[in-house]
């Protein structure tokens, strides 16, 4: 029983262990719970994932198989293009707001060598050449392939083809041009310089534009400007349009388009527009511009018939108050409008490589020997050097007395100051310059702003020369230090040739010895040359009084001479734009007149060679017959000088030079101008003087061929 008792207790112990803890572990631990979590998780991102794919697959399939043409076609043909939007260049304008120089919206047609790629390139240039040379006929298909292989090393970029596309030719480039791959028209601005009253007038002040250069580009970089440039942009080149390239210019914008295989744009993505360029309002007056182009035209067409060589001119008009240009020619004419595009042969040699080239500013780029028109500065030398008494008489008998005895061109007899200006007396002037010496001319001539650039903003101005001890001592030296290397040169070549061919001993020793004495002979004359060469010299100073020797003065140089001897005594820096303006009319920079320096000239004496200059245009004067029906009075000189170009026959080949100022007794303008082989300065620039004066002045315009009488003379 105890036994059993203890079994029967021993079994219940174990019943309710085993009711106790089964329960518990029937129940999962929290680790596996979590587990069974994660399957199921698992379990539903896995058909999740099965699902995408399957999504992605039939999608794939789908693009592949059933719309891969239509997505394929529209992959190929649509792209994203940022495209150039020029801004149009600033106008250029004369005082009164006359368009000189403007840009014009036009249709340009270009190929891209990118484009031409993978297809009949000869095939598409020869279509292009049907089309665009029907109305121009330098466009071949030889012309393009030339273009394209001169921008072999940039086939990146739009080659230009033709500039200022016709609506017929823009319509049928359109409608063939799933036949022209590669070709693009787009519409831009491009430069052009409208007519005034029929003639497109101040073509080497206004320049001109072209494509900017690899070098101009390289040079813009390293110096950083604000500016950007790439190469096919337009820059100015010449003149006005490149003193003020950073004023002109404007700033680009762009486009951002999606465009089709056919670079049809098909939708905007966005636009900056670009910032136009700012407006140059000039100085000079159309009308007065005018007037002297035709005037300066007409003269040389008459003057022809004497002598062919008058192909060539040159004259400035200045406000003498001021220093601003009124007008400005030269001759050969110069149309910007000829450098849009691609210049012919014919166009470049008559520009670059005729005679006279037509490329030239000869008002500021030339310099002449200003004969009698000079004399008015020995006259006020003298006068400053107290060496003058306007009253005293010099009698010219026909050549100067001291040597080489410079003749006249006339016997004058018994002159003063006002006589012998008015009468252009040689022997007069010689006296005085003797009297004053050249220090005393070339200080005075100096503060004139003879022989220096006078700042006027325009490239490539020439800087003359005005003779003088200094130059004569840096000249004189090199040309007998030249001379001496020349000879010694000579020499040694000589000798070698006799050495090589001597055939004996002896015959080399006589050879030694002969350049032996030679060399002493150039050695003493290289010391005589010395001794002389640097050294100015007497009869230089008669040359220089009249106007001839080695003086060489711009037309612009002279004009401003008169303008300061006209206005007292003050010279200004010549300036040709009065103001700039932005877009929208403000003043982005205003020019004012600028003063060079005062001379030291007393104004007594100015006043009496400017007395002495109307006396010109008076009666009597070599100049009185060009103003003798003007309401006011007139002063002027007039100028016959030598050309000092090798060929020319001495006894005809003069060149034309005047200057004058007016009215006399309150100048307003002031006038310079030149005529190559014009002979006589007044019947030649000073028919162009006239012109001017009439014109400033609301004169009527005179006949020119009536003005010179018959049987006329002058100095």
């Amino acid at each position: 029983m105890a036994a059993q008792g203890r079994g029967g207790i021993m079994s219940v112990e174990l019943g309710d262990l085993t009711g106790k803890f089964g329960s518990d572990l029937n129940n999962d631990p929290p680790a596996a719970k979590r587990r069974k979590d994660l399957e199921s998780i698992f379990r539903f991102f896995s058909i999740l994932t099965v699902l995408v794919f399957v999504v992605l697959a039939s999608r794939l399939v789908y693009l592949q198989f059933i719309a891969s043409d239509q997505y394929t076609t529209t992959s190929e043909e649509n792209r994203i293009k940022l495209l150039p939007i020029p801004a149009m260049r600033g106008d250029i304008v004369d005082r009164n707001g006359i368009t000189l120089a403007t840009s014009i919206p036009v249709y340009n047609a270009y190929v891209t060598y990118l484009g031409l790629q993978n297809t009949d390139m000869n095939g598409v240039i020869e279509r292009i050449a049907q089309i665009l040379g029907a109305n121009d006929p330098k466009i071949t298909p030889d012309y393009i392939k030339n273009l394209i292989n001169n921008q072999k090393f940039r086939l990146y970029e739009p080659i230009l083809i033709k500039s200022g596309l016709s609506e017929t030719e823009v319509a049928m480039l359109e409608e063939r041009r799933a036949d022209l791959p590669g070709l693009v028209v787009e519409k831009g601005p491009v430069r052009s310089y409208p007519p005034y009253e029929g003639t497109r007038i101040a073509g080497h002040m206004l320049g001109y534009v072209r494509e900017i250069s690899e070098d101009e580009l390289k040079r813009l970089s390293e110096q950083k400007t604000d500016q950007k440039y790439d190469l096919n942009d337009m820059i100015g080149k010449f003149g006005l349009e490149k003193a003020y390239e950073s004023y002109l210019r404007g700033e680009d914008g762009y486009q951002q388009v999606e465009v089709n295989r056919t670079n049809r744009p098909i939708r905007n993505l966005f636009t900056q527009d670009p910032i136009p360029g700012n407006r140059l309002v000039l100085t000079i007056d159309a009308k007065v511009q005018k007037a002297m182009e035709d005037s300066m035209d007409k003269t040389l067409t008459q003057l022809q018939r004497e002598n062919p060589k008058a192909k060539a001119g040159a004259a400035v008009a200045i406000n003498v108050k001021t220093g601003a240009i009124l007008g400005m020619v030269s001759r050969p004419n110069l149309d910007p409008n000829d450098f849009i595009g691609v210049m012919d042969q014919s166009m470049a040699d008559y520009y670059f490589r005729s005679d006279p080239p037509a490329h030239i500013n000869r008002t500021i780029q030339a310099a002449y020997p200003p004969g009698s028109t000079f004399k008015p500065i020995t006259a006020m030398a003298a006068l400053e050097a107290g060496k003058l008494d306007p009253h005293e008489h010099i009698t010219c008998t026909g050549a100067y007395w001291e040597k080489p005895n410079i003749k006249c061109w006339q016997v004058h007899g018994s002159v003063d100051l006002n006589d012998a200006l008015a009468k252009s007396c040689n022997v007069y002037f010689q006296e005085m310059g003797r009297r004053a010496g050249i220090d005393y001319i070339n200080q005075v001539a100096r503060e004139f702003g003879l022989g220096q650039e006078t700042g006027i903003a325009l490239p490539g101005e020439e800087e003359g020369l005005l003779p003088g001890r200094d130059w004569k001592r840096a000249w004189g030296s090199s040309y007998a230090n030249n001379r001496y290397q020349a000879r010694i040169r000579e020499l040694e070549k000589q000798t070698q040739e006799q050495l090589n061919n001597a055939q004996t001993e002896e015959e080399k020793q006589k050879i030694q010895k002969k350049d032996s004495q030679m060399r002493k002979t150039i050695e003493r004359d290289y010391k005589s040359d010395m001794n002389y060469w640097p050294y100015w010299q007497a009869y230089e100073t008669y040359n220089t009084s009249i106007g001839q020797g080695r003086n060489q003065y711009t037309i612009l140089q002279l004009g401003n001479y008169i303008a300061t001897l006209a206005n007292g005594g003050t010279r200004y820096q010549p300036y040709l734009v009065d103001h700039i303006e932005s877009p929208d009319k403000q003043i982005v920079q205003q020019f004012n007149p600028t003063v060079i320096n005062q001379v030291s000239v007393s104004p007594e004496n100015i006043a009496l060679v400017r007395k002495a200059m109307h006396a010109v245009a008076d009666e009597g004067g070599t100049a009185n017959y060009l103003f003798q029906d003007f309401p006011f009075q007139v002063a002027a000189k007039t100028g016959t000088a030598e050309t000092g170009r090798a060929g020319d026959n001495k006894e005809k080949d003069y060149h034309g030079v005047f200057v004058a100022f007016a009215p006399f007794d309150n100048p307003e303008i002031a006038f310079a101008g030149v005529i190559e082989y014009g002979y006589h300065g007044g019947s030649s620039a000073g028919v162009v003087a006239r012109a001017a004066f009439e014109q400033y002045f609301g004169l009527k315009p005179s006949a020119s061929g009536a003005l010179v009488p018959a049987g006329h003379v002058e100095e």
